[in-house]
């Protein structure tokens, strides 16, 4: 009788997906906006773009990683030129050796964000789309972090506006549709996330709340406003207001691997949006993973970290550990590969399919930078990791390996020889890590639909009903003082202040009375006598 319950319940899911996949939808246009020079993020975007192209869609799609292809229903600008900006302005790996404070990081950051969207905007193809909104879009969707001068072509256009995250959003982002955004239970990115909340912890996390809302946000809006007004006319809605367009908010994350916090109907958590199964690898790197003796340790630190950034002493960590295992170590290593003294051991190449490497059963580790596509491909093929973050998202997603008990996390300037090595002797001889893993794995996969269908299914909703005014939370354009009631809070504190007052001073009244009343007792006693 279970069996059957169980073939039951795996027909009617079955059918659930069928039908998803077979709802009538008219071939739509859409105008997609992913201004981030980040292979990390772009991938996830991608996967989005497939997938509304394999369900007859027409789009136009502004990226710096353009798809090769030759479907008709997709035109495409190429931003490919960002890339350079971000590699000549930009190095996360110089900032993390240097030890730079968050602040710093965040202002590098914003800085070279201003630099690659004001080039991206003076596009000619993108000056045209502005200066001749000729074109009928059903939906834009637009890169959702701090991007809104390209939110202004939903207004433009006059059209449905879903934002997309590759990770996390911002905790703005989130309050902005209602979600909760507490600064303690949810940190911002740029914090060295601790897994131990101290008061002092608490106190820092509260302080960069109040200085990103107060003062570095309304700084950066006012930037944006000013290349809107340049780009757009003065007549074009400023930055906040263009955020509040929004009719879903897809954040490309998965509850399970430790995102959860509670989300109003506006927002969409995908997670492994760009995850796909895995492919036959090339015959050489077959054969190098299959002829490993004790198993291979696959090492990358993903798109944004170059090795050629890594200093004298941070190499030499890395090969003196290698050096010392009896296991095969698979290096995706970009920079210069013949600076690096290698040992028999270790292999370099300059590029690998990530997730069909991982798909080996001989890779039992991944030392990974802790990018979040990075550590989704790695739960999804049942490899444990050993991260070294290094900035932004990476130190959460290092604290979350570690809780779900995947992995172990060793920050970049705490890094030795001996606790690298300690590291990954640790998840991969005790077996925990894989089991964990495996069952994480099993987790996430149990889900009624892709995270890519469900991201269809969600676009094409707004394009049926010309958007999803009816999900917004009304509550979340309140202001911060009424929300949080802080003047039904200043009321009752005044009123009660006031009670007070008057309970002392007729307290006080009442005692001078009695003092009074024996004073006159006393006199007419005496008198008496």
């Amino acid at each position: 009788e279970r069996n059957r319950s169980v073939i039951r319940m795996k027909v009617v899911t079955l059918m659930m997906v069928l039908a998803v996949g077979l709802l009538p939808v008219e071939s739509a246009r859409i105008l997609a906006i992913f201004p981030s020079p980040a292979k990390s993020h772009q991938i996830v975007f991608r996967a989005l773009v497939e997938g509304l192209l394999d369900r007859g869609h027409q789009l136009t799609v502004m990226s710096p990683d353009p798809i090769e292809t030759n479907n008709p229903n997709l035109t495409q600008i190429d931003w490919s030129y960002a890339y350079k900006l971000v590699d000549e302005n930009g190095d996360v790996a110089v900032a993390t050796q240097e030890k730079w404070s968050s602040l710093k990081v965040t202002q590098k950051l914003l800085a070279v964000t201003e630099m690659f969207l004001t080039a991206e905007l003076n596009h000619p193809e993108v000056q045209d789309m502005i200066r001749n909104p000729v074109e009928n879009f059903d939906v834009v969707i637009v890169e959702y972090f701090q991007m809104t001068p390209f939110f202004a072509f939903a207004e433009l256009y006059n059209a449905p506006m879903i934002g997309i995250t590759s990770i996390d959003s911002i905790a703005l982002a989130h309050s902005i549709i209602g979600n909760v955004a507490n600064a303690v239970a949810h940190p911002e990115m740029v914090h060295k996330v601790s897994r131990v909340l101290s008061f002092s912890k608490r106190l820092d996390y509260f302080i960069t709340m109040l200085f990103t809302e107060y003062v570095l946000f309304p700084g950066e809006f006012e930037k944006y406003d000013r290349m809107i007004e340049q780009h757009f006319g003065p007549n074009m809605t400023k930055s906040v207001q263009l955020m509040n367009r929004l009719d879903f908010l897809m954040t490309n994350v998965e509850p399970a691997l430790g995102f959860v916090r509670p989300t109003v109907p506006r927002a969409i958590q995908l997670g492994f949006l760009h995850v796909k199964p895995p492919k036959p690898l090339p015959e050489d790197l077959q054969q190098y993973l299959d002829s490993s003796k004790h198993g291979v340790i696959y090492f990358s630190l993903g798109t944004l970290i170059r090795t050629k950034s890594l200093n004298a002493k941070n190499i030499g960590i890395f090969i003196d550990t290698f050096r010392s295992l009896k296991y095969d170590v698979l290096w995706k290593c970009d920079g210069q590969i013949d600076r690096i003294e290698k040992p028999s051991n270790v292999r370099l190449m300059r590029w690998l399919p990530q997730q069909d490497v991982l798909a080996h059963p001989n890779v039992k580790l991944f030392v990974t930078q802790g990018g979040q596509q990075s550590m989704e491909e790695a739960v999804d093929r049942h490899v444990p990791m050993v991260v070294i973050p290094f900035n932004f998202d990476q130190f959460g997603n290092g604290d979350k390996v570690v809780e779900r008990g995947i992995g172990k996390s060793i920050w970049m300037e705490r890094l030795t020889t001996d606790g690298l090595r300690q590291a990954i002797l640790e998840v991969i001889e005790n077996k925990k890590y894989k089991r964990n893993i495996e069952r994480l794995g099993k987790l996430i996969r149990d889900q009624p639909m892709r995270p890519v269908d469900k991201a269809v299914w969600w676009t094409e909703y707004v394009i049926r009903h010309q958007g999803a005014s009816h999900y917004r939370y009304k509550p979340a354009k309140m202001p911060a003082w009424q929300y949080h009631y802080y003047d039904v809070v200043a009321f009752l504190f005044t009123v009660t202040v006031l009670l007070v007052v008057a309970l002392a001073y007729v307290v006080r009244r009442f005692f001078r009375f009695l003092a009074g009343h024996r004073w006159l007792s006393t006199q007419v006693k005496q008198k008496s006598l």
